[in-house]
């Protein structure tokens, strides 16, 4: 917990504008249309040289999306000659090392000062002992698994054959840079290890993991040095100089993102694709490019730092609370090197041969079954000129299928064959469907708790009165929370065991350690923990009282629910960016000056670290702001209120971090329009999560956040407000936080800052 709540980090940002933000200064070397485009995908899903168990079911799916994207979504043309995609897809070439290396080589033999490229890489990553020690901090080379990777061989149990390493790719992408273009790389693959409980068998349906150890490849464990141990500090799987300012005005920029830090793995999961006859199938993306391209979707118009902010809010909002991606480069250069690009909620239909109506957006759009969209004759004309509503009759991640629909303004349903040739439809509201989806236990285990446990579930499901929207699967599913029973002595245990897997030093377990089963709630990636500043959430099985523990997973649950949900709402925002400037800081324990929050960066902050917010509102109306702070125990804390007319500021210390906060916490602001009264949002405060220890509608956006606190499902104005909306205006922010163990320097609190900026106005409201 905070105290009086004044908090926060060590990396570096000016400030934190709400997507989208205009851009300023891009580092594009020329205009959009006068450059070429290029792209290489190379996903690898299958690995003939490699026992079938490693293979991936979501990298060939990654790379039909992310084509499909750059081909018919994208906000710069790319010629489809131009995008070359290596993977096990039909008439594809395998993205072996040969070839992935050679595709590289090309784009960087062909390229022009002001061309842009990206490149994507999906697959299985690893690592092996360094080739250059000198090169690798840790000892270790970070690599990819190309489709070719073949075992460690028993001769030179070291190395594997035909893998690229982080320094082959470094090269690679260095040569393009002296080209004169632009790299955009995104990277969804694994680099090390890490615990996971609760996860799929072997038939890889749910939600698995892009990393196989370097045991499983024949490599000797007692390669690493014993010096390659685990550390706080994050690392990107490329050496750092790659992500340096260009040498020389002819030399092109790079922004690098990372799905996982060196340290981390990342995972694949499935996600539900509805087909015409209703339907529902799903398939197996990577988590961080289904992501990416989701927040892109919805808002093109946006920098990478904004990108990247978009990403981590929707992690969040899945209760991911590992991996930390890892964002690099030149991060406030326009994603795409567009900066015209408009982000408008509406899209051009088209008439298929079968007279079917479509549109090239789906669910990466915020698109679901049953949304509805008005016709309008041409893409500036006014909601009242609409000519009817369609709804999506089903979908894709990137296509719609369209059917008449009636809304009270039109009682009739729309034929399709009465839309004219030409057409728009825009989105006028977007669903939130605030629901927690939870995972049972592994159904190996004891036959009496699990029917405690599935007893609970069941009372909770049958309970009309439950403040949440609750959907319950079997384990190793996806889902926001996964159940598993473990004894903290059996934690322990498969701890010591991941770290000696990973290659690391096993940490000495917590003293008296309980033998005693528990029910642990785990995040939707499985990890769990005793380490103090990562220590899972677990309660008690069973009560004297079976109802008492049927009330307490369900409080329990209904609190994840609501912090949950509350960063699903940050993918909202109505104002244009020019309405208001938010930005956090921190001073550190033992500082007296004040270090900006980068969001991107995933700040880490420390007990007796001291938060602070600086706002400016510039609207042209009053706004209430309001920041809440949601604690590792999913425990929401109201850190600051206040009403601010156009034109105020607000610099004003927050909260102070303690010996409670630990691990992975957020901090979510709200920002609307004044009504009559103060916005408070003091409703939304909640106790953590119970733990062992040893009215009319309204679409606004305070209307949702009542709504996600009674628990209902909500839905608003589109993310991007049709041009005559009356709806209020609002927008919800969040900035994740990793809280480290204490320095034991002095605390902030006493400590007064040397900062140009003088404290102005008040968190009191």
């Amino acid at each position: 917990m905070i105290g009086t709540r004044s908090r926060l980090s060590r990396r570096l940002v000016a400030m934190l504008a709400l997507a989208p933000i205009c851009f300023i200064g891009a580092l594009v070397a020329a205009p959009a249309e006068a450059r070429e485009n290029y792209a290489l995908i190379a996903a690898v899903s299958d690995y003939p040289n490699l026992a079938e168990k490693y293979w991936l079911k979501g990298p060939k799916n990654d790379a039909t999306l992310v084509r499909d994207y750059l081909l018919t979504s994208a906000p710069v043309p790319f010629k489809a000659e131009n995008v070359v995609t290596l993977g096990s897809g039909e008439g594809l070439e395998l993205a072996t090392h040969d070839n992935i290396l050679g595709q590289l080589a090309a784009i960087a033999a062909k390229a022009q000062p002001g061309d842009f490229v990206f490149l994507q890489f999906s697959g299985h990553g690893s690592y092996q002992p360094a080739l250059e020690d000198a090169l690798e901090q840790d000892g270790k080379d970070e690599i990819f698994l190309a489709a070719d990777t073949m075992m460690a061989p028993s001769d030179n149990p070291k190395y594997m054959p035909n893998v690229i390493t982080d320094n082959q790719f470094a090269e690679a992408f260095k040569a393009i840079r002296k080209a004169g273009a632009f790299v955009w790389l995104v990277f969804d693959s694994c680099h090390s290890g890490t615990i996971t409980r609760g996860a799929p068998g072997e038939d890889g349906d749910g939600f698995v993991m892009r990393e196989i150890k370097p045991a499983d490849l024949g490599i000797d464990p007692a390669a690493f040095e014993e010096a390659a141990a685990e550390t706080a500090e994050r690392a990107a799987p490329l050496a750092a100089e790659v992500f340096a300012e260009p040498a020389s005005e002819n030399e092109g920029g790079l922004v690098a993102f990372f799905a996982a830090q060196s340290t981390e793995t990342t995972p694949e999961k499935p996600y539900e694709v509805t087909l015409e006859d209703g339907s529902v199938v799903k398939q197996n993306y990577g988590v961080f490019t289904h992501t990416i391209f989701s927040a892109l979707a919805k808002n093109p118009n946006m920098t990478y730092r904004q990108l990247a902010q978009s990403v981590l809010s929707g992690y969040a909002a899945g209760n991911m609370l590992k991996p930390t991606p890892l964002f690099e480069g030149q991060l406030d250069a326009p994603v795409f090197g567009s900066e015209d690009s408009v982000n408008v909620a509406q899209w051009p239909t088209v008439v298929g041969t079968d007279k079917s109506l479509t549109i090239s957006a789906g669910q990466l759009h915020g698109l679901d079954r049953g949304t509805k969209l008005l016709v309008l004759p041409t893409p500036a004309a006014a909601d009242e000129e609409a000519l009817g509503i369609v709804e999506v009759a089903s979908n894709d991640q990137l296509r719609s299928k369209l059917a008449g629909s009636t809304s009270d303004a039109f009682p009739e349903a729309m034929a399709l064959d009465a839309v004219p040739a030409g057409a728009y439809v825009r989105l006028i509201e977007q669903s939130f469907p605030f629901e927690l989806t939870v995972a049972k236990p592994d159904p190996n285990g004891d036959p009496a708790q699990l029917a405690e446990i599935n007893a609970a579930l069941d009372a909770i499901l049958a309970n009309d009165d439950k403040p949440l929207r609750l959907k319950i699967v079997e384990a190793g599913e996806a889902a926001d929370v996964r159940l598993a029973v473990f004894s903290e002595v059996q934690v322990a245990e498969l701890e010591a065991s991941a770290d000696r897997d990973a290659g690391l030093v096993a940490t000495d377990a917590p003293a008296d350690l309980d033998a005693t089963p528990v029910l642990w709630l785990l995040p939707t990636s499985g990890e769990i923990s005793l380490k103090p500043q990562k220590r899972s959430a677990a309660m008690d099985i069973g009560d004297s009282d079976a109802g008492d523990f049927a009330s307490t997973l369900s409080q329990n649950l209904v609190t994840i629910f609501r912090a949950t949900g509350l960063s699903r709402l940050s993918q909202a925002n109505s104002f244009k960016p020019k309405d208001f400037k938010l930005s956090f800081a921190v001073q550190k324990a033992g500082a007296e000056t004040l270090e900006a929050l980068a969001p991107e960066a995933t700040p880490i902050v420390r007990p007796d670290d001291r938060l602070y917010v600086d706002f400016a509102n510039s609207s042209g109306k009053a706004v209430d702001l309001n920041v809440l702070y949601i604690d590792h125990d999913y425990g929401i804390t109201l850190l600051c209120q206040a009403h601010l007319a156009n034109g105020d500021k607000l610099f004003q210390p927050m909260a102070d971090l303690n010996e409670t906060d630990r691990g992975t916490e957020r901090i979510v602001a709200v920002v609307n329009e004044s009504g009559k009264d103060i916005t408070d949002l003091s409703f939304l405060t909640q106790r953590g999560i119970v733990v062992r220890t040893r009215g009319a509608e309204d679409t606004s956006l305070v209307g949702m956040l009542a709504d996600l606190g009674a628990g209902e499902p909500t839905r608003g104005p589109a993310a991007v407000a049709s041009r005559d909306s009356k709806q209020p205006r609002g927008a919800v922010v969040m900035v994740p936080l990793e809280v480290l163990e204490a320095t034991n320097d002095t605390p902030a609190r006493d400590i007064t800052p040397t900062d140009e900026r003088q404290p102005v106005g008040s968190c009191a409201g």
